[in-house]
C-alpha cells in the first residue's frame, strides 16, 4: 500500500494543490484527488491535468478558484485553470466516492485520496496493478457504455509498457465493433494520442486496429519478408522499426539535429504512415509465372487513407501529409536500385516533396530493416544523399523562378489559362536542371514557350 507520507510529499510539489485544499477546509467539502494524477503519482510520472471529484456542486468549487467552463453539457463537469494547469472538476451531488469510482474504466485509474482526512482509496486494487504493471477493466459494463476505452486502455499500454490482462484483452476485441458508433473526433483524439507515444507499436491489437482502419488484418494472409511470417507482422514491425531510429539520429550525421526537428513536427503522420504503408498489398496481389506484384498499392492506399482519415476528423493536412508518404513510400527503394542517382532524379524528388523527403528517407529505412532485419548501408547512403542535396538546395526549392506576373511584365501576357501553362512548363524545366536562374527561365519562356503555344494557336485556327 501507498505510504501517506510519500503521497502528500509528491502533492506539495504541485502547485494547485494547496488552493484546492484550502477551499476544502474553508467550504467543509469532501475533496478527492482521483484518477490520472494519482496514477503517475505512483508512476513518478510528470503530473499534467488533474481530476477532482466535489461533494455537492462542482460549479461552487469552480467558481471559488477562478475562470471556469462547463465541459460535458448537462453535466456537472467543471475545467478551470489554476497556476496554469487544468484542474477537471466532477461535482457527485449525493453520488458516493465509491460509486464514482466504479463507473471508471481500469482499475489504475479508479483511485481517490480525500485532501481533508489523506484517505487513499483504492477499491479495485489499482496500487497493486500498477506495481504488477496490468491494466485491467473495472466491468464489461462500462466498456459498453463507452466503447472509446477500448482505445484509452491501448494507449496506457503504450505509455506505460502494462500488460493488458487476459480477461481484459477479451473483452477490448469483444466489443471493438462499437467503436463504429463513438464519435470521430474522440477516436481521432485518441489516435493522436497513441502515435505520440515512444512505443506506440505496444498499442496495435490487429482484430481492434481493424475497426478503425478495415483492410488491417486482411495485410494477414500475405507474407512478410524474410523475418515476419506476414505483411502485418511486417506492418508492425515497420512501425517499432521507425521509432528505434527516432531514438538514435546519429545514422544522419551533421543533419541529426535537423532530422530531429522534423521528427518532432511529424511524429504521428510518420508513425501511422509506418504502419499502414501496404495496407493495399491484399488488394493489388498479381501473379505472373513465379513473381507476385503489387503494382499500385502505393498509390492506392494514400488515396484510400486521405477518405478514411476524413471520416476521422484528420486535418486536411494531417490527410495530405500522411497520404503523400505512403504513396511515395516506394521511390526511394527505387533509386537506390540504380547504380547511381542522378542529379536530375534527386532535384525532381526534391522539388515534389520539399522537406518531406526527411520523413520518405525515415519510412525507407524502418522498411527495410523489418523486411530484412539488417541496416542496409547503401539505402542508408543514398537518403542521406538526398537528405544532404535537400538542405543544399532548400533555397532554391521553396522559391519558384517565375511567376504570373514575371509573364505579364515581360511578354505583355494577360492573365488566364496561358500562364497557368507556361509557369507549369518552366517549373517542369527547373525541376529537371534544364534551367537555374531567373534570367534563364525568361529565356527559356522567350525562346520555346512563347514560340510553340504561337505554332499551336496558329495550327487550331487552320483547323
Amino acid at each position: 500500500m501507498i505510504k501517506k507520507q510519500n503521497l502528500e510529499s509528491a502533492l506539495r510539489k504541485i502547485k494547485p494543490i494547496k488552493k484546492i485544499k484550502e477551499y476544502a477546509v474553508r467550504a467543509n467539502k469532501q475533496v478527492y484527488l482521483v484518477g490520472g494524477v494519482l496514477r503517475d503519482i505512483l508512476l513518478d510520472k510528470e503530473i499534467g491535468d488533474i481530476d477532482v471529484a466535489i461533494s455537492g456542486k462542482g460549479e461552487d468549487f469552480a467558481k471559488a478558484l477562478g475562470k471556469y467552463f462547463q465541459l460535458k453539457k448537462g453535466l456537472d463537469e467543471i475545467r478551470v485553470i489554476v497556476d496554469d494547469m487544468n484542474v477537471d472538476v466532477l461535482g457527485l451531488g449525493t453520488t458516493e466516492i465509491l460509486d464514482d469510482l466504479a463507473r471508471r474504466d481500469f482499475t489504475i485509474n479508479a483511485m481517490a485520496y480525500n485532501l481533508l482526512d489523506k484517505r487513499f482509496i483504492d477499491p479495485f486494487n489499482g496500487v497493486k496493478d500498477i506495481e504488477n504493471g496490468i491494466i485491467r477493466t473495472i466491468s464489461r459494463k462500462n466498456i459498453v457504455e463507452d466503447s472509446c476505452r477500448i482505445l484509452r486502455g491501448l494507449r496506457f499500454r503504450a505509455t506505460f509498457g502494462f500488460e493488458i490482462e487476459e480477461g481484459t484483452m477479451k473483452l477490448l476485441k469483444e466489443y471493438s465493433g462499437n467503436l463504429s458508433k463513438v464519435a470521430p473526433e474522440r477516436i481521432h483524439f485518441e489516435l493522436v494520442l497513441i502515435f505520440n507515444q515512444d512505443k506506440a507499436y505496444l498499442s496495435i491489437i490487429p482484430e481492434i486496429f481493424d475497426q478503425i482502419f478495415p483492410g488491417f488484418l486482411k495485410m494477414k494472409e500475405l507474407e512478410g519478408g524474410k523475418i515476419t511470417k506476414d505483411l502485418l507482422e511486417h506492418s508492425i514491425l515497420t512501425l517499432k522499426e521507425i521509432e528505434s531510429i527516432f531514438k538514435d539520429l546519429s545514422l544522419f550525421g551533421r543533419y541529426q539535429k535537423k532530422v530531429e526537428k522534423y521528427i518532432k513536427e511529424n511524429q504521428v503522420g510518420l508513425r501511422l504512415s509506418a504502419l499502414l504503408h501496404d495496407i493495399k498489398k491484399p488488394d493489388t496481389m498479381e501473379v505472373e509465372g513465379n513473381e507476385i506484384h503489387f503494382y499500385g498499392h502505393d498509390r492506392m492506399a494514400g488515396e484510400w487513407f486521405k477518405a478514411k482519415a476524413k471520416s476521422l476528423m484528420f486535418s486536411s493536412a494531417e490527410r495530405e501529409y500522411i497520404s503523400l508518404l505512403i504513396q511515395n513510400h516506394m521511390w526511394i527503394h527505387l533509386l537506390s536500385s540504380q547504380k547511381e542517382i542522378t542529379e536530375r532524379a534527386k532535384r525532381r524528388m526534391i522539388f515534389r516533396l520539399g522537406e518531406d523527403v526527411i520523413g520518405l528517407s525515415l519510412l525507407a529505412l524502418a522498411d527495410q530493416k523489418a523486411s530484412t532485419g539488417e541496416e542496409d548501408p547503401h539505402l542508408l547512403a543514398v537518403c542521406n544523399e538526398i537528405i544532404q542535396y535537400y538542405f543544399s538546395t532548400k533555397d532554391e526549392v521553396e522559391e519558384p523562378l517565375l511567376k504570373g506576373r514575371d509573364l505579364i511584365e515581360h511578354f505583355n501576357l494577360t492573365e488566364g489559362p496561358i500562364l497557368g501553362k507556361i509557369l507549369t512548363r518552366v517549373q517542369s524545366a527547373y525541376e529537371e536542371g534544364e534551367i537555374r536562374t531567373k534570367e534563364e527561365a525568361l529565356e527559356f519562356v522567350r525562346e520555346e514557350i512563347i514560340e510553340s503555344l504561337g505554332k499551336e494557336e496558329e495550327d487550331n485556327n487552320m483547323h
